[in-house]
């Protein structure tokens, strides 16, 4: 596990300046800036290298070698960060709800709730949706910038919906989850389904995305997508071009 040390080097890799007191000040401005720094990406998995929830693995993906990672990675890390600053964090397992109401694989998403005078739920890997941290016990819509999201409960189950103007209609937009803490060891089995069975969406072709103040660009097979506000723009990438797109537009290189 990377020690206190390393929280620095975190800091500096999301562009965080501000205070490291464990307030919700300090949460939501870390949040907000993972969300415009570190790319939600699966480039690892079409080139056969393994992804694992390993804190010093991930560290030096993330940090150290300035990549992305899906959720599992991301926000396992987010969580350790908050947790070094003195935060009071528990890890929660969920499952994508897809348009037709199927849930994927348990444990196939991960979220965290930070304990402060309420529990505030805090997620940096859904795709780079939610750009802030969410009030559990908040019924109404919580906006930020041109996105909604709802929070609503069923008994022990949670359900997070996000609204998004530039979501293709296809896209998953709601995710399920209990607030039984877990931890990392248990999400292994998943992490290695997630990018190997060939029903993971993970599998299907590299996907690169990064938030941005008004929105998202992302990267899919031989497409970016600009999305801003209300506005959507598809431009083809031609195989030759697909390194400069994703260090120009990601900042990554591979």
């Amino acid at each position: 596990m990377p020690t206190a040390a390393a929280l620095p080097a975190y800091l500096e890799r999301i562009g965080y300046t501000g205070s490291v007191s464990p307030t919700l000040e300090t949460l939501r401005a870390m949040h907000h800036a993972h969300f415009l720094s570190i790319p939600f990406e699966n480039l690892d998995i079409q080139r056969g290298n393994p992804i694992v929830v390993d804190l010093d693995h991930n560290y030096d993906k993330i940090v150290t070698r300035r990549r992305g990672g899906f959720c599992l990675e991301l926000t396992s890390l987010f969580g350790w960060a908050l947790r070094e600053i003195g935060f009071s964090v528990d890890v929660l397992g969920g499952r994508v709800m897809t348009p037709t109401g199927a849930l994927g694989e348990p444990l196939s998403h991960m979220a965290l709730v930070v304990h402060l005078d309420e529990p505030w739920l805090a997620d940096v890997g859904f795709g780079g949706r939610v750009a802030q941290p969410l009030r559990l016990a908040e019924r109404g819509p919580q906006v930020a910038g041109a996105s909604t999201y709802t929070v609503s409960n069923d008994g022990d189950h949670w359900f997070i919906t996000c609204l998004d103007p530039w979501l293709a209609p296809q896209a998953p937009r709601t995710y399920v989850l209990t607030l039984r803490p877990r931890e990392l060891s248990e999400f292994a089995n998943v992490c290695q389904w997630l990018q190997t069975s060939p029903e993971s969406a993970f599998t299907r072709g590299d996907v690169v995305s990064l938030s941005t103040e008004a929105g998202r660009v992302s990267y899919s097979p031989g497409r970016l997508i600009i999305a801003s506000g209300d506005s959507r723009e598809e431009r083809d990438v031609p195989p030759e071009a697909v390194p400069a797109v994703w260090n120009e537009r990601f900042g990554i290189t591979l």
